[in-house]
């Protein structure tokens, strides 16, 4: 592993040195000073400043100052900022130059990125959400998207634990399908990416996440679930610049399972052999301790095994990148370094990346881009031990008096040391992927406002996992032989799409834009599988397979998939106040049956921009109004390959041959062929209006939608007699009802720099199960969860309970055949006994309603912000909850039961002539309520003057503090991190973090 980081810090260090190369070097001459500012004397950061007809330029810093070597005595200097009019100003001998920039209020208006272009935010004509700017950078992060939480109205986004490399839970307006995918589309420059998000957020220009018919019906099938398009940086002009982004944090466990200490794992096994009388005091001790755990029970002895294990994790990220330009070129290269180590031992994640955008006029007409990013990952991933040792009785120690690891610590050679793993040579889990992703594209332009565009983009990349158990480990438990296991992935996907993008304006009263194109993908994947069992040598780990002894399993698979797609899309705009949006997309996907493979996804959208009307242009209160009305289909065909075709099992027999038996393989029909199988369709109907008021002061957007899912890519319950249990066939209607809203004002702009804004994001999504197959309208063969008509996805199915038998009820408890200490559920129908028809819905796992605040205060390069996240209204399965040890044999988290001396309602009597399979009802001790309210992060940032940066050579600079995670306002699981759900593995983290941002 040493030898790995030190070859890839050569890595790193060699692209450093080549990005420093690229700046150059800086002309001396002429020095000019000056500030800019706007129409209302406020100083405008970040203007480009060039020396007209050279590429010698620089950029305005917070106040609007800026200093410039000229290599002539008076050049005329080009003034240039997005939003305001481009200015020339002749330098005439000025020492020092003070320009005012004038609005342009056309180039004011925000550009949004939508599929295969962009659109003026005024012409948007369906429901997008736009994340850019100071949102994208502001709290540091290991996948880009997490910076979107609470940010985007109708994404349900949570983090799934506190590991190292730990992925996201997302999804965009609820769960619609049941069978198949409903992961949104990931798109990065255009072209498709999925797993974790390895772009840094300092190398993204914007995130838009496209939510109706409209706006995701440009990519059929595939946005069916929604779109995330990615854009990232792109080059400049003039001469190169170069920023440092850098931050390191320190991690904790943001809290966990009370787990019983020592007296109070006693008095629960006690108290579960007192109720079948094996118990009656002290003196009965020996009877039920073996005498390790008696002598350190006397002698107070106890562990946390829990805190033996958790550590401080940490979190340290490099960024550097250079941007710069000429007339034909342009460019943005930046390299990374990222290491996250989690809360235990062996849990690590680093990450080399290094990407290059590019951008070269090879004509006046003609444009070759390329945008291309490399990512290398080396994961040593942990084996979870917090199950085990919150299990572990708390009467042992993990090391001896002189200090020996104790692997059998409690005096039963059937219980394991949870630190097993982390002993020399015991266990090795490790994770290296290699990841080639990005496009190069050629745009043509032929005519005025005709670009012709041809994109190819490649996304490769190369997986090897190791692992080696040694006898005794977690992995392997007790006694168990060593085991090696090495498993080699690759993954290739090609993407090849051409389009046409016209866009004419006939008069103010007629503008239009056309966009045709198609696109064709194809992807393969290959794995390669070989483990063993009792290794020669520790020391081999997953490296020499052929000296494994036994157990041997090879196995290797190949999937193949492709499609194939034409689309179209019309935008028309009258009198600058109505516009018109109609989309078509057809697709072609190989994993559907023969006659089913193709399908056609239309979408059509109107607006109308209500302020431009004359009743509403003296009304000052109003600065913005339009009404937005769309609907279309999309298609989901997210099922895994081949399910058209069935396949083969394969069986061993044994051969009688005279005195020995021959083995031989026999095939057998394994799954059955879906020969109709074709689209799943979503119909979805959106109205949204986008508004602003005083000026702009408060903005804010409103959608109100339905979404209809049909033909459910849905495994079907077949009879015994078929030989198979189910197939998969389009069934089964679901349906999505919503309302979004996406507030933005600001409260404070005072003259003397003081400003405060806010932004509001709330979501509340209501999933319905329309129809299940053939007229059912339940099906109960999902796990944990069931199928209702009528009841939200994924719901929760099982007895109700009330409380606990109490003495005194003793015989109403009878009549169910129980007793006081036992739990008590409700009699849904109230005949007097409980049976299977008093299951209930309990709840769901989706939330009623999500909400996101983000507060921002500003004053003189002082910044300070704030989000505060609220999910609630969803039923969670808490593993802690579900845990407790009714038996007594083994440790768990601190409940509440029943014992005569102490009738509590909440957990039932320790029985130790019960378990927790054999109690009945004890699933409904496993639900609680999952709702939360939390600061998810706070961030303190100071911006130097730039009179200091100045002095250090530096455009910009500045420093911030970032608590993440540590302050939960409302929680019903305490202490639990209710975004992690009650969980007894992996600990979600708090973290604070460090940080410095500097321009050259």
């Amino acid at each position: 592993m040493k030898r790995a980081l030190l070859k890839k810090a050569r890595y790193l260090c060699g692209l450093l040195l080549m990005l420093v190369a690229v700046t150059g070097a800086i002309a001396q001459g002429t020095t000019l000073q000056g500030q800019v500012v706007d129409e209302n004397g406020s100083p405008l950061p970040g203007v480009t400043v060039l020396v007209k007809g050279t590429t010698n330029g620089t950029a305005t810093g917070l106040d609007g100052s800026f200093t410039l070597n000229a290599s002539t005595a008076n050049p005329t200097l080009v003034f240039s900022y997005i939003g305001y009019q481009t200015k020339e100003v002749p330098v005439n001998g000025q020492a020092n130059i003070r320009v005012s920039l004038a609005v342009d209020s056309k180039a004011l208006e925000e550009v949004v990125v939508i599929g295969y272009g962009t659109v003026k935010k005024s012409d948007l004509t369906g429901s997008v959400t736009s994340v850019r700017g100071e949102d994208l950078t502001a709290i540091p992060v290991t996948n880009g998207l997490e910076v979107l939480q609470g940010k985007v109205p109708g994404l349900d986004l949570t983090r799934t634990s506190g590991q190292a490399g730990a992925a996201l839970n997302f999804n965009i307006r609820g769960t619609r399908s049941i069978g198949a995918g409903n992961a949104p589309l990931v798109l990065v420059d255009g072209i498709r990416y999925d797993g974790p998000l390895d772009v840094n957020p300092n190398d993204i220009a914007s995130m838009e996440v496209l939510k109706d018919a409209t706006a995701t019906a440009i990519y059929g099938s595939l946005g069916a679930n929604g779109v995330i398009l990615i854009t990232t940086k792109s080059g400049g002009s003039g001469k190169a610049k170069v920023t440092f982004n850098s931050y390191y944090g320190i991690s904790a466990a943001n809290g966990y399972a009370d787990i019983m200490s020592g007296p109070e794992w006693v008095a629960l096994r006690r108290e579960s052999r007192r109720t079948v009388g094996e118990w009656a005091g002290p003196e009965d001790d020996e009877k039920i301790f073996n005498p390790t755990q008696l002598e350190n029970f006397r002698n107070g002895i106890y562990t946390d095994w829990a805190d033996e294990l958790l550590g401080t994790g940490s979190q340290q990220n490099y960024q550097v990148g250079v941007s710069g330009g000429t007339e034909k070129l342009s460019y943005y290269l930046s390299t990374e370094y990222f290491n996250e180590k989690g809360l235990l031992a062996n849990d690590e994640l680093t990450r080399y990346s290094g990407r290059m955008n590019v951008g070269y006029n090879i004509l006046d007409n003609l444009k070759v881009s390329t945008s291309l990013m490399y990512t290398y990952k080396d994961q040593d991933i942990r084996r979870d031990p917090l199950n085990q040792a919150n299990k572990m009785s708390p009467l042992g120690r993990p090391y001896d008096a002189e200090g020996n690891f104790l692997p059998f610590p409690v005096g039963d050679a059937s219980t394991l040391n949870p630190l097993v793993d982390e002993q020399p040579g015991a266990f090795e889990n490790n994770d290296i992927n290699k990841r080639f992703f990005g496009n190069l594209s050629l745009d043509y332009t032929p005519i005025n406002d005709l670009v012709l565009t041809s994109r190819f983009g490649v996304d490769q990349y190369n997986n090897r996992n190791g692992l080696y158990a040694a006898t005794n480990t977690i992995e392997t438990g007790v006694n168990g032989l060593s085991l090696a296991r090495a498993e080699l992935g690759n993954f290739s996907r090609i993407t090849w799409e051409n389009f046409a993008n016209y866009s004419k304006s006939l008069s103010d009263n007629h503008e239009f834009s056309a966009l045709l194109g198609t696109s064709i993908w194809s992807e393969r994947q290959e794995l390669f599988t070989a483990q063993g069992r009792n290794l020669l040598s520790s020391t081999f780990l997953f490296y020499n397979l052929g000296a494994t002894q036994s157990a041997y399993q090879l196995g290797s698979g190949l999937r193949e998939q492709s499609m194939a797609s034409f689309f179209g899309r019309l935008n028309y705009k009258l009198l600058g106040k109505y516009l018109f949006t109609f989309v078509m997309r057809a697709d072609g996907a190989s994993v559907l049956a023969e006659g089913n493979k193709w399908d056609y996804f239309p979408s059509a959208s109107v607006a109308w921009i209500v302020k431009e009307e004359a009743f509403l242009q003296n009304v000052n209160a109003i600065s913005d109004l339009k009404i937005r009305l769309s609907y279309g289909l999309s298609g989901n065909s997210s099922v895994g390959a081949y399910q058209t075709l069935g396949g083969l099992g394969k069986s061993t027999y044994a051969f009688d041959q005279g005195t020995t038996e021959v083995p031989a393989f026999g095939f057998y029909p394994g799954a059955l062929a879906s020969p109709a199988l074709g689209w799943e369709t979503t119909a979805t109907a959106n109205l949204g209006i986008d508004f602003g008021l005083f000026n702009n002061r408060v903005t804010g957007t409103l959608d109100i939608y339905q979404q209809d899912t049909e033909d459910l890519l849905l495994e079907r319950n077949l009879p015994t007699s078929t030989g198979f249990e189910r197939v998969f066939d389009n069934i089964g209607a679901t349906r999505n009802r919503g309302v979004e809203l996406q507030l933005g004002t600001v409260n404070i702009d005072q003259t003397d720099g003081f400003r405060w804004t806010s932004d509001f994001s709330f979501t509340r999504n209501k999933e319905e199960v329309v129809k299940l197959a053939d007229g059912v309208e339940r099906d109960l063969n999902f796990g944990d969860f069931g199928l209702f008509v009528g009841e939200p996805i994924n719901v929760f199915y099982d007895y109700e309970k009330i409380g606990i038998w109490q003495v005194g009820q003793e015989d109403e408890a009878a009549l169910n055949q129980q007793q006081p200490g036992d739990i008590r559920v409700k009699d849904q129908n109230g005949d007097g006994i409980i049976t299977p028809e008093d299951r209930t819905v309990i709840g769901n796992e989706t939330p009623d309603w999500t909400l996101g605040v983000t507060n921002r205060f500003g004053y003189k390069g002082v910044e300070l912000s704030f989000l505060v996240y609220a999910r609630m209204g969803q039923t969670i399965i808490s593993e802690a909850a579900g845990s407790y040890k009714i038996d007594g044999l083994e440790n768990g988290p601190v409940v509440d039961y029943w014992t005569p001396e102490n009738p509590t309602n909440a957990y039932p009597r320790p029985n130790a002539g019960t378990s927790r399979a054999s109690t009945r009802y004890y699933s409904t001790l496993q639900y609680v309520d999952g709702s939360f309210i939390k600061v998810r992060d706070i961030t303190l940032a100071y911006s130097f003057p730039q009179s200091i940066s100045e002095r250090l050579r530096l455009s910009n600079l500045r420093v911030y503090a970032t608590a993440k995670n540590y302050f939960i306002l409302k929680s019903e699981i305490d202490p639990y991190d209710p975004e992690r759900g009650g969980a007894l593995s992996f600990p979600m983290t708090k973290q604070m973090v460090f940080g410095i941002n500097v321009a050259f």
